[in-house]
Formats: structure tokens, C-alpha cells, sequence
């Protein structure tokens, strides 16, 4: 830092410290109420880092701060990655070597900055599965089938897949940019594999199938890779000699699917979009005076201590929560039968599943014993007024 420190540094290691139970990062306990950081190390079960330095930035002033993160596998490697980088300039060297390696990376695998972008959006679809870029829901009931139809092709189905699908051999361009973008996410460790699917009608010739194998061939290698690391394949597939069950099979696993004749990657990509659900229409209604609810006074409880007590002569243990109050340890309730169920936390979020909690979840879980975020969320509207609360 280049300026004035007015305090000494603090730092946390426990999460759990640092927001609060119920908080989020956009409000940690630590930085509304300005709290000093316990400045402890050790185990703990819910680990953060959290540096806090204070700094006096006069009027028309400037201050300068590098903030780094080293990674070493010694203390001592850490501590000379320290000194090596204790200055701002280091800043500005390591950054003009940083570019430097990723333009002679670029320009290795003959992809310029605007072609790398587009290739990092297709990307977080391929990490962050949705609708907008995968099969429609028909498509994916159809495609049921065992991971057997993809083995005989030599395909896992351990890494992600990402399916194109070509008639035409005018239609390559999209091909030879995708084998571009195979070899970028490989460099990047983003292991995909990467299945080509000739739909063309069988011909003696076969012009695009070795079209096809030939840029799969002239594609160039990606930089040395460390032992052990990821790196996905690349399939040619014909269309006429894959069973139906196969090809109902990829376009359903597949996280990405394109096709030749929707234009170039740039199109299919900005074309794509999230899909807008509407709001239903509503129309106000009449509410009967019968159907006013009146709200009970909160129960006598027995051994009350402030959060909860037992009701209904001990049968049943009632948790009454006020505004900004969360309990002393994380509570969940589980209601379930064979078929279905669900689990709501004292704070009111939860989820939902099908049979098996784990394996048929229809709503996230984030299983964060600190902020707690729900996976799904249950609006009611006032048919009278229209009113909508949660």
C-alpha cells in the first residue's frame, strides 16, 4: 500500500465469524457494525480469508494498493513470493508477463482476443448448464437411454459434451472454429469432449466426412499439459451408422448443441437467450368474509428461553424467531414420505426432492450452514387486492 494506515491489519479465517448466521456476502456482520477481525488461525469448519486494512484517502489524494494471493507448497515458498512481489511495481511487471503469455497463447492457436470471448461465453454454458443452449424438453424425454449407446463410441459421458451438428460442407467453418475453441478450453484445463455429427445422406463419396476428419487432423495440438490433467476428446460421428438410440442419447446429455445451418457460433450464441416465462394474468376476485383467517396469539410456552419452548404438554417444542434472531446452531425440518418431501430451515428456506434427497432433487440445496440460501421460494397473492408476499 502507498499511503497512510491508521490501524494495524486484521484478518479472518472463519466464514461463519465474518457474516454472521442469516448474512450474505453483499452483508457481513464484520463490515455492518465495523466489528474488529479476531485476527485467529487454526482449523475450522467453515474456512475464508479476510485481510482489513485502514487507510486515510485525503482530498484530491491518491493511494495505491497491490493486493496479491500466492499459492506456494511450503511457508517458505509463500514468504519469498512475498518478497518478490512486495512493491506496486511488481503489479505492473507481472501484468505486462501475464499478457504477454496469453497473446503468445493466442496467437499459437491462431485465435485472436474477440474469437477468445466468444469462446469463454460458450463456455459458461458448457459449465453452467440451461435451456437456452441445450436440446428442447422433448428432445431430452426421447433421448433416454443407458450410458452403453455412448461407450461403443468411444464416448464417457464423464466430461461435458458438446454437440454439433452439420449437413453440408459449407457448413465447416463452424466446425474448424469449435475444434479452435476444443483446443482453447484444453490450454484453459477445461477438459470437454467435443462430437461432430454428420447428418448428411449417405453418399459413395463421403466429400464431408473427410472434411470433416481432415481439420480434425490439421487441428493444432494445445501446449504441453501436466501429467494427470484433464483433457477431452474430439468425434467425427456419421449420422447413418449410429443407432437412433445413440443420437436420442447425445442430444440429450449434451450441455451445448449447435447446428451448421443456424449460422456461425457468434449468431447461435447471441441468438440464444434465457427464456422469459410471463406472469400469469390476474384478475381480482371477491374474497367471502369467511375466508378471513383470524391470527392467533402466539402459545403459552413452557421453559421458554427466549427463542422457543415446549407446547402441547411437551409434545411438541415451538421456535419463535424476531426479526434479525437466528438459533444457536443451524435447524432443519425434514417432512417426507416414500414418494416425496422436503426440508425447511428456521430462516425458511429449503428444498424439495423426488424419492431420494440426493440423487432427485428437483430444487437446489447449498447445504451453507451460515447464509443459508434458498433454493426455491413460495410467493402468495391476495386474490382481492393482488397483493404478492413471500
Amino acid at each position: 500500500m502507498e499511503g497512510e494506515t491508521l490501524r494495524s491489519p486484521e484478518f479472518e479465517t472463519d466464514r461463519s465469524r465474518f457474516l454472521g448466521r442469516g448474512n450474505e456476502l453483499r452483508e457481513p456482520i464484520a463490515v455492518c457494525d465495523g466489528r474488529p477481525l479476531s485476527n485467529t488461525v487454526g482449523t475450522v469448519l467453515d474456512p475464508v480469508f479476510a485481510l482489513r486494512h485502514r487507510l486515510r484517502v485525503p482530498a484530491g489524494g491518491t493511494v495505491r494498493i497491490a493486493y496479491w494471493t500466492g499459492v506456494a507448497t511450503t511457508r517458505q515458498g509463500v514468504l519469498d513470493l512475498l518478497d518478490k512481489h512486495h512493491e506496486a511495481n511488481s503489479f505492473v511487471r507481472a501484468g505486462t508477463l501475464a499478457w504477454t503469455q496469453a497473446q503468445v497463447q493466442l496467437r499459437h492457436l491462431g485465435i485472436d482476443v474477440a474469437e477468445a470471448n466468444l469462446f469463454q461465453r460458450l463456455a459458461s454454458h458448457v459449465l453452467l448448464a440451461n435451456a437456452s443452449m441445450r436440446s428442447s424438453s422433448d428432445t431430452i424425454l426421447r433421448g433416454g437411454g443407458t450410458p452403453a449407446a455412448l461407450w461403443a463410441q468411444g464416448i464417457s459421458g464423464d466430461l461435458p459434451i458438446v454437440l454439433v451438428r452439420i449437413d453440408d460442407v459449407e457448413e465447416i467453418a463452424i466446425a474448424r472454429q469449435l475444434l479452435r475453441a476444443h483446443e482453447y478450453w484444453r490450454m484453459k484445463l477445461l477438459a470437454v469432449d467435443l462430437v461432430i455429427l454428420n447428418e448428411r445422406a449417405h453418399s459413395y463419396v463421403q466429400e464431408l466426412q473427410n472434411a470433416l476428419e481432415t481439420q480434425v487432423r490439421m487441428s493444432q495440438s494445445s501446449p504441453k499439459l501436466a501429467a494427470g490433467s484433464p483433457r477431452g476428446s474430439v468425434f467425427v460421428l456419421r449420422m447413418d451408422l449410429i443407432s437412433e438410440q445413440t443420437r436420442g442419447l447425445l442430444s440429450s446429455v449434451a450441455r451445448v448443441v449447435l447446428a451448421g445451418q443456424r449460422g456461425s457460433l457468434a449468431d447461435q450464441l447471441d441468438r440464444h437467450r434465457e427464456p422469459v416465462m410471463a406472469r400469469p394474468h390476474f384478475i381480482p376476485k371477491a374474497m367471502p368474509p369467511a375466508a378471513s383467517m383470524a391470527i392467533s396469539a402466539a402459545p403459552s410456552l413452557e421453559f421458554f428461553n427466549g427463542l422457543g419452548g415446549f407446547a402441547c404438554d411437551g409434545q411438541e417444542y415451538v421456535t419463535i424467531l424476531g426479526p434479525g434472531q437466528s438459533t444457536p446452531a443451524p435447524w432443519i425440518n425434514v417432512i417426507a414420505n416414500p414418494q416425496f418431501g422436503f426440508q425447511v430451515s428456521a430462516e425458511g428456506s429449503g428444498y424439495t426432492w423426488s424419492r431420494n434427497s440426493r440423487e432427485n432433487q428437483l430444487t437446489p440445496w447449498s447445504n451453507d450452514p451460515v447464509s443459508d440460501p434458498p433454493g426455491e421460494a413460495l410467493y402468495l397473492r391476495d386474490e382481492a387486492t393482488g397483493e404478492i408476499w413471500g
